[in-house]
């Protein structure tokens, strides 16, 4: 009898969600919700042990100078299983809106943006339906009573695609199923089956020669060897088919086997049996989505990574505190001309910053009014006009400009516009978002229980960002490494017990990261982090590494992240 082995080049994921008609853990096991194939990378793995108990025994030597010493181990309870793996970020559009291809991801008429792994972020924050053409929700929303959100989880979009996380505050998330085919021979795959899975953590290693990888981890109930519960053919089974043409182990075909379909012409090689109709009609199955899984226009590359660091408290952008980008104001046009305002060298904003104005003084004069918070609209790089929100400067819409005809001079003599933000060039960094999950086991003399139920604790969301310590000739204005590890530890910093930062990372670039873009990225965005001071490694070049910790605005708040945004690849075939 010849051995069959199995290699880990072969494996194929899959990952089954809730059916939003049943949203229940056994319609998970029936077959009936979404499934998707993830293309895994190599070093992914899985695992269960027991939770035992050490008894030892020790006695002072007898009179005949034996000492009697022993050990004995006590199985207590099964442990939950533990999956870990890695994953290409790979944002696509889909083609559904002109042609639906195989394993299609969208409904017939929409054209909107996915990601190949999308289904594991969608379980992390909290979703537990998926429905084709609206994405990712929450059967059970809890807006209505103070918390949560309305509306998905994930909601794609003609252009992008945005990823909340405000119904992640749950004592326990809902689980979805894995499947791993590690499938040597199609007639003969080995197919492991993990129920009741959940999302632990995510991370993402800037490796600056790199590609794009999430690194996710995770727990599930127990592992189950499913391989009897295969059927082959190129169609699917009869519901009465026995030998080869119905299970491996020989039993009756039930709801949520698994069906390979062989030929292969339509793309789906995994499928769930969903319906048996009973008597020799075919039995239904839910197809595997893997719409751009063998792309490879959509991946990310790591070099063009960027972050940016803002501080995110208005008054804090001076130049005592954490001014960033500063600019010394030279001019106001009060004179019935352009309302603008002029700098004294290039002040470096972007349309939209929020920038704060101080130092302007002036005895009756109402231009000492600018003092404070506004938004900019870049005329030049030593000008811009003021407007009172960031939409209204990016339009350049007349509602909401500062009249500055209206003002009198005022005295410039200190006047000075900072937006408080900082340009870390990356050599390298990373980002961590975990739910902290814990598992209730029961633990009964005489008796080996299996996990009970998983527990949710503090989530924590932290990264670090390493660039070069940088010196440029207006390093003490231009929101420099070396200025922002300045700012960090000088007079104004330590009178800040919190300090708040807004931290972007744009994987695959910022200007990768627009709707509209055929650069695929992903921006990620903490709206109020904890900043360290940064620590310099001594190397061949000296590099300062910063390290934050995203914080919820309150308790029971979950908003660490304001949105992980997906932009897909134009065309990805």
């Amino acid at each position: 009898m010849a051995q069959q082995l199995y290699f880990s080049r072969d494996t194929r994921m899959f990952i089954q969600f809730r059916d939003p008609a049943d949203n229940t853990e056994a319609a998970a096991k029936l077959g009936a919700g979404a499934l998707w194939e993830v293309p895994v990378l190599d070093g992914y793995s899985f695992s269960q042990t027991t939770n035992t108990s050490e008894i030892t025994l020790a006695e002072m030597e007898s009179t005949a100078g034996i000492s009697r010493r022993g050990r004995r181990m006590f199985t207590d309870s099964l442990a939950p299983a533990e999956w870990s793996f890695s994953t290409y970020i790979r944002p696509f559009k889909s083609k559904a809106g002109s042609v639906t291809p195989a394993g299609s991801v969208a409904a017939s008429n929409a054209a909107e943006v996915h990601a190949v792994e999308e289904a594991f972020f969608a379980s992390m924050f909290g979703a537990d339906t998926y429905t084709t053409g609206s994405g990712f929700t929450r059967a059970t929303n809890a807006a209505a009573s103070g918390g949560g959100v309305s509306g998905g989880v994930i909601t794609p979009g003609a252009n992008s695609s945005v990823i909340t996380i405000g119904e992640s505050n749950r004592s326990a998330l809902t689980s979805f199923t894995l499947y791993f085919m590690i499938d040597t021979a199609t007639d003969n795959p080995l197919v492991y089956r993990m129920p009741e899975a959940i999302v632990n953590e995510v991370s993402v290693d800037f490796d600056v020669d790199g590609i794009a990888t999430l690194n996710w981890s995770g727990f599930a109930k127990e592992i189950q060897d499913v391989s009897g519960n295969v059927c082959t053919g190129t169609t699917p089974p009869a519901s009465n088919a026995t030998g080869a043409t119905g299970r491996k182990d020989g039993s009756a075909i039930v709801l949520g086997d698994i069906f390979i379909d062989t030929d292969n012409a339509a793309g789906r090689q995994f499928s769930l049996i969903k319906t048996v109709p009973g008597g020799s009609s075919a039995v239904t199955v839910t197809a595997a989505i893997d719409e751009a899984a063998t792309s490879t226009k959509n991946f990310i590359r790591n070099r063009l990574t960027s972050v940016s660091v803002e501080a995110a408290t208005a008054t804090d952008k001076v130049p005592t505190i954490f001014p960033g980008q500063q600019a010394a104001i030279t001019a106001i046009d009060v004179s019935g001309g352009t309302d603008k305002v002029t700098t004294g060298t290039a002040h470096g904003f972007a349309t939209g910053d929020e920038v704060q104005i101080s130092g302007i003084t002036g005895s009756g004069g109402t231009t000492v009014d600018l003092n404070g918070t506004h938004f900019v609209n870049v005329t030049s790089t030593t000008q811009f006009k003021l407007y009172n929100t960031a939409a209204n400067a990016t339009t350049g819409s007349a509602t909401g400009l500062t009249d500055l005809d209206a003002l009198s001079a005022g005295t410039l003599t200190n006047a000075v516009v900072c937006n408080g933000k900082y340009s870390l060039v990356l050599t390298g960094g990373s980002f961590n978002i975990a739910n902290n999950i814990t598992y209730l086991v029961p633990e009964e003399l005489g008796a080996i229980n299996k996990p009970l139920e998983h527990v949710t604790g503090t989530r924590t969301a932290t990264g670090n960002a390493t660039c070069y310590l940088t010196l440029e000739d207006s390093d003490t204005t231009s929101g420099t490494s070396r200025q922002f590890f300045n700012d960090l530890v000088g007079t104004g910093a330590m009178s800040k017990v919190v300090n708040k930062f807004k931290v972007t990372m744009d994987i695959g670039g910022s200007t990768a990261a627009t709707e509209g873009s055929n650069d695929p990225a992903l921006k990620i965005e903490f709206p109020a982090a904890h900043i360290t001071v940064p620590t310099h490694q001594i190397e061949d070049v000296i590099s300062l590494e910063t390290a934050f910790e995203a914080l919820p605005t309150d308790f029971g708040t979950a908003n660490e992240i304001t949105a992980i945004t997906y932009f897909p690849v134009g065309d990805y075939a």
